[in-house]
């Protein structure tokens, strides 16, 4: 295996100021890589990972970024969450659509999702997944609502009677 390098951005006394500054515990960490790097120098991933605790691929990302970017390598990191370059709309333009829908929804114009996929690829022109209609009502707090179903023979009057006559605990057969 290839032994890790890092490039000379900052000195380790630099990297060690870094490390105890950083607020951010992600960050924290990757700065804990590179300290351990930069102080025990030709070491193996594997080395660095089995004393750090984490799995080698993470050694080879951290220091490869830093690497490449610098020292302001943690700058550009984003994980997880919204993206707004593939999202559809904008947090602000999904409200007005929500508002705009929720008067029809009252009216009773849209009653399933199937509607509510029409109505928003009408607004976008393009055609969008049940999956996004299904998170962009989960975004907005809104839920499915709907009666518990009723058998069409259910007898109200012999359920009644059950509950009033049935045991009040169970005992099993032997």
């Amino acid at each position: 295996m290839k032994k890790l390098q890092l490039k000379q951005h900052l000195t380790t006394a630099e990297l060690s100021s870094k490390f105890m500054s950083c607020t951010n515990l992600h960050h924290r960490n990757y700065w804990q890589i590179l300290l351990s790097v930069s102080f025990n120098p030709n070491k193996k991933a594997e080395e660095y990972a089995q004393f750090l605790g984490i799995k080698k691929s993470k050694v080879y990302r951290i220091v490869e970024l830093y690497n490449n970017q610098g020292a302001g390598f943690t700058d550009n990191l984003k994980w997880g969450g919204r993206r707004d370059e593939t999202s559809f709309l904008t947090l602000e333009e999904e409200n007005i659509l929500m508002e705009s829908i929720r008067s029809k929804a009252i009216c009773g114009h849209i009653l399933t999702a199937k509607d509510l996929l029409f109505e928003i690829e009408d607004k976008l022109n393009k055609k969008v997944s049940d999956d996004y209609v299904w998170d962009l009502l989960k975004r907005h707090n809104w839920k499915k609502k709907a009666p518990r179903p009723i058998h069409p023979k259910h007898n109200q009057e012999s359920q009644d009677e059950f509950k009033k006559n049935s045991q009040k605990y169970w005992i099993p057969s032997q």
